[in-house]
């Protein structure tokens, strides 16, 4: 019995070691404040959800489904929230380990450096890897898909459940589908894989459908497919369009990016056969990563997240590859490099994090100056759901004109329109029905950050049917008169 302990404490004592690091790292998260704004929103829908409404045709956002049906089973709580994505992400580590196991047989020193340097990029700030984001998500089925898909030569089963995990990736963030394409590419490159090579495609194309076309089923049965097919998918081209990091021309451009992947992919092709499978396979899936991260041109550091496990792999190859191996794994860093620097994306401290969560909970700092590390307007936006809480009932809307999303959970009150966040109002064009629902029924709270004129109507609702109550910062709580609210 003894022995058998022993044994396994040298085969897997080492991974217990990093998950508890990893659980130490996360459980600073559990307690952060209201502050990031994503997470106000995927929260702010998750209760409406849970309160009955609709996705997509009673509240919205651009993403597919599954992110909100996480925040739902949160119950629209940042903690309980958090606790499910540091729940999620250890699991993320074990599938992760399992794949790493299979690409460095018998190396397991190689194996625990790249498990390590894995559940550090998904664990630290430094790329938010403590936000609740689809990204973070989304590494759990493509890791497994990964994990399937080694194989040399796979079988059509196991494609067929690849292609079903990298579908599920997708109802959580559509850049995760494009992992599906490394495989088709390796199989066609490959030389001795390409044997059977359509029906493996075709196979794995059907498995990647099926989630998806499950799910456009089930919300076209509930009355919300033509708004859940523009709204998590239709608009989300148009969407990825909007940032023009740098000017928008060039490589900046999506054309720019997308030509730029085939030129760096022609040579892949070239040489595949003496870069070796593993160096082969790494090669073709960080250059497909590194495209779906930067398929917006958004400088925001969680869409790096998507690369974790094929940098982590990178770096087994640096510390045990062959010369081309290595080679490669230098190119790689090379250009996630150059990616970071052209596209300027910035990164969250973590020394910082750390020390501050550890002041709060010595009472060096108080929980006033532990919020405001976060953001200076934390603090003015729970003041702000103070005061709506204090004056209002759990059944009670509100509608908050700006970009504060996390006020509504902050005041475990409901969003009074579809829509959660001003951008949506105008990057969706939904002023008029905003506006409509807003009169129809008077939310008994509205805020407002300013410029209500861009929101034809606000001002001459505010000035017919509502007071100031307070003003907290540059906010204006405005709260529906007695009178109207008796008359309705």
């Amino acid at each position: 019995m003894a022995g058998s302990l022993e044994k396994w404490e040298r085969k897997w004592g080492w991974l217990v070691l990093l998950l508890a690091v990893v659980l130490c790292l996360r459980l600073p998260s559990l307690f952060e404040p209201y502050w990031y704004g994503d997470e106000g929103i995927y929260l702010a829908v998750g209760r409406a959800i849970r309160a009955g409404a609709h996705l997509y045709s009673g509240v919205h956002d651009n993403k597919p489904p599954f992110l909100y049906l996480a925040a739902a089973l949160a119950g629209g709580s940042l903690f309980w929230f958090k606790f499910i994505t540091l729940t999620w992400s250890l699991m993320t580590i074990l599938v992760f380990t399992k794949l790493a196991q299979k690409v460095f047989t018998e190396r397991s020193g190689v194996v625990k450096t790249v498990v390590w340097v894995f559940a550090l990029l998904t664990a630290i700030p430094i790329w938010e890897g403590n936000i609740a984001n689809a990204e973070l998500y989304f590494l759990l089925p493509t890791m497994g898909a990964a994990y399937l898909l080694w194989n040399k030569h796979p079988d059509l089963k196991k494609i067929w459940w690849a292609g079903v995990l990298l579908g599920l990736a997708g109802l959580f963030k559509m850049p995760a589908i494009l992992e599906a394409g490394v495989w088709p590419v390796v199989w066609l490159i490959g030389h001795e894989e390409r044997r059977g090579w359509w029906r493996k495609s075709l196979v794995l194309a059907a498995g990647v459908a099926v989630p998806i076309g499950v799910s456009i089923l089930y919300y076209a049965a509930a009355g919300a497919g033509k708004e859940y097919f523009a709204a998590a998918w239709a608009q989300n081209l148009p969407y990825l369009s909007t940032w023009k990091a740098g000017g928008g021309s060039g490589i900046y451009s999506l054309g720019g990016r997308l030509a730029a992947g085939v030129l760096l992919m022609i040579p892949l092709v070239i040489k595949y056969k003496s870069l070796g499978r593993k160096g082969g396979i790494i090669a073709v899936w960080g250059l497909i990563t590194l495209f779906a991260s930067l398929l917006s041109g958004r400088p925001y550091p969680h869409y790096l997240l998507q690369m974790a496990g094929v940098v982590a792999l990178a770096t087994g190859l640096l510390i045990r590859g062959e010369r081309a191996e290595k080679a490669i794994a230098g190119t790689f860093g090379v250009l996630i490099a150059a990616a970071f620097i052209a596209f300027k994306f910035y990164v969250y401290p973590v020394t910082g994090y750390y020390v501050n969560y550890a002041q709060w909970v010595t009472g060096v700092k108080t929980k006033t100056e532990y919020f405001g590390w976060f953001n200076p307007q934390v603090n003015r936006n729970y003041e702000i759901a103070a005061e709506i809480m204090a004056g209002s009932t759990p059944h009670d809307r509100v509608f908050i004109w700006g970009d504060e999303p996390m006020i509504y959970p902050m005041a475990k009150r409901l969003p009074a329109t579809k829509y959660i966040v001003e951008y949506h109002i105008k990057d969706f064009k939904g002023f008029r029905e905003t506006i409509y629902s807003l009169t129809e029924q008077p939310p008994k709270y509205i805020v407002s950050f300013g410029s209500e004129e861009e929101l034809p109507g606000l001002a001459e609702l505010l000035g017919r049917k509502y007071k100031t109550e307070k003003m907290v910062g540059n906010a204006k709580i405005f709260r529906l008169s007695a009178v109207v609210s008796w008359e309705r």
